[in-house]
């Protein structure tokens, strides 16, 4: 199924305005449909913008190379 901007805004799938998921949408930022010229987002499309904002806690991150580790002197 396809939904409009508008749709994913009042649903509050995304944080975003109808405006931001149209304007970023069309910057090719963000994934979406453009059948017939509309610009339409299906579920696979939400769930990988969330994805693309999502933030991992530091423990789960990979450690920096010890070259740009920064050094805590006590």
């Amino acid at each position: 199924m396809h939904y409009t901007p508008e749709h994913v805004e009042a649903e509050g799938w995304l944080p975003f305005s109808a405006r931001t998921l149209r304007d970023k949408a069309s910057a090719r930022v963000f994934p979406h449909s453009k059948a017939g010229g509309r610009i339409t987002f299906l579920l696979r499309h939400i769930r990988e913008i969330a994805a693309m904002h999502e933030v991992r806690p530091a423990s789960e991150g990979r450690a920096l190379p010890a070259k740009r580790r920064r050094r805590i002197d006590s």
